[in-house]
């Protein structure tokens, strides 16, 4: 971030005094031969140099070359059966060494195995209609989170995929987002053309279903019985908070990855809108 851009800076950055910032081309992603770009995946984890692109029914690995302004695509993978099939969304998980890959096309959802290029698992009928996005939970390396127009959020587990291990119908409308927290997977926020942004607290298939347990080496004996009682129950699920600042269908939402607490929200008709977890609930994780 330019210097002069820093919280605290207020001044407009239309004003005269400010230089235009330019942006430099580094690289172009030639796909065109393969159909029309439905997303572009940067590796989660390493050193930004791999990126899948999902054009029509064809997923491709492109390296990033230092030297030249020209990706090189180094494996791909089609997508085949009746009809004319279509990639719409994915997800690059962050396990297995950055090793899979979660596709939805239609109701289903497919996993990729990245070495390979080969289907390791599919979800026919995932949703009852189609599937708008998916997101890998950070912590529990075969959960995955889907959402779509049938108006549901559903959690998977990968290893199991006849039924969803659950499912929420918070929204009335098409859900267009759904994301994970990144330190704090039971915090679920999911983006809707009902004009709502909705956060739930997702914790009983969390990573820490019953809630921060602590070592009983740090307990002193005074607080052994209330620790015990504390952790007899997995916490419940529940929605936390209900966002309608906006006017029109919120298309995209994304936890920060600097500030665990803060998220942003953007609907169709431009506004972007910031919020923070509420301050009881932030408390009650961490304590």
């Amino acid at each position: 971030m330019p210097c002069d851009w820093e919280t605290g800076n207020h001044e407009s950055p239309d004003d005269s005094a400010h230089n235009p910032q330019s942006l430099e081309l580094l690289c172009r992603l030639d796909d065109s031969t393969h159909g029309n770009t439905a997303c572009a995946l940067w590796e989660p984890m390493g050193d930004g140099k791999r990126v899948i692109s999902l054009a029509d029914n064809h997923a491709l690995l492109w390296d990033l070359q230092e030297s030249s302004t020209q990706a090189k695509v180094s494996s791909t993978a089609t997508l085949e059966g009746k009809g004319q099939l279509k990639f719409t969304s994915g997800k690059w998980s962050p396990h297995h060494n950055c090793g899979q890959l979660a596709t939805a096309n239609d109701t289903a959802i497919r996993g990729w195995d990245l070495r390979t290029m080969s289907q390791i698992y599919c979800i026919e009928n995932a949703h009852g209609q189609l599937v708008r996005d998916l997101d890998f939970n950070p912590n529990r390396q075969y959960y995955l989170a889907s959402c779509g127009d049938d108006c549901k959020v559903k959690f998977w587990d990968v290893r199991n995929i006849q039924e969803p291990v659950k499912t929420l119908e918070e929204h009335s409308h098409w859900v267009w987002s759904v994301r994970y927290n990144h330190s704090h997977d039971q915090l679920v926020l999911t983006a809707s053309s009902d004009s709502r942004l909705i956060l739930s607290n997702m914790v009983s298939i969390s990573s820490e279903p019953f809630g921060h347990l602590v070592d009983d080496e740090e307990l002193s004996e005074g607080e052994d019985n209330h620790q015990e009682e504390k952790t007899k129950e997995p916490l419940k699920d529940s929605v936390v908070s209900t966002y309608e600042e906006h006017e029109d269908s919120v298309y995209a939402a994304e936890w920060s990855s600097a500030d665990p607490w803060l998220f942003a929200s953007l609907s169709y008709d431009g506004r972007l809108v910031i919020n923070r977890v509420p301050r009881a609930l932030k408390y009650r994780i961490l304590l």
